[in-house]
């Protein structure tokens, strides 16, 4: 029962969330009140039962004997950007953009600049994203 409330308390929390945008632009601000409201209710809800869940584990862990308890894994260092990098992927991403906007959607300068920026700058993330995850996961754990 706690891990279906939790996941319907989640739905919930993410319908209600996806819901705020189309009150607002349809002008329904009580329903914005109310979805609201039922976001910090689910999200309450959760963090909640995910303590007390939590705290359940690692006492039921700590009666144990030390061999038997589960190893807990040291996390890895968080990814970070090069800046040089992102900037070098995120030119090449807005010159192939920008091009491609202007030759075959045929868009005006200034329309095309600022959808070229905000393109090159999501691919570019992805990129560089994407090339730090796959080292990662292909890179051997030093044990």
């Amino acid at each position: 029962m706690t891990i279906l409330g939790s996941t319907l308390a989640t739905i919930l929390l993410v319908l209600a969330f996806l819901f705020v945008p189309l009150s607002l632009v349809t002008g329904e601000y009580g329903h914005v009140v109310v979805e609201v409201v039922l976001m910090g209710l689910s999200l309450w809800y959760v963090t909640r039962v995910m303590r007390a869940d939590r705290r359940a584990r690692r006492a039921a862990e700590a009666l144990l004997p030390p061999e038997q308890r589960p190893v807990r894994r040291a996390p890895r260092k968080p990814i970070t950007f090069q800046v040089r990098e992102t900037l070098v992927a995120m030119t090449i991403w807005f010159v192939l953009i920008f091009a491609f906007n202007a030759v075959a959607l045929g868009l005006g300068a200034a329309a095309n600049t600022g959808i070229a920026f905000f393109a090159a700058f999501m691919l570019a993330t992805l990129t560089v994203t994407g090339r730090h995850m796959m080292f990662r996961l292909t890179q051997e754990d030093g044990e």
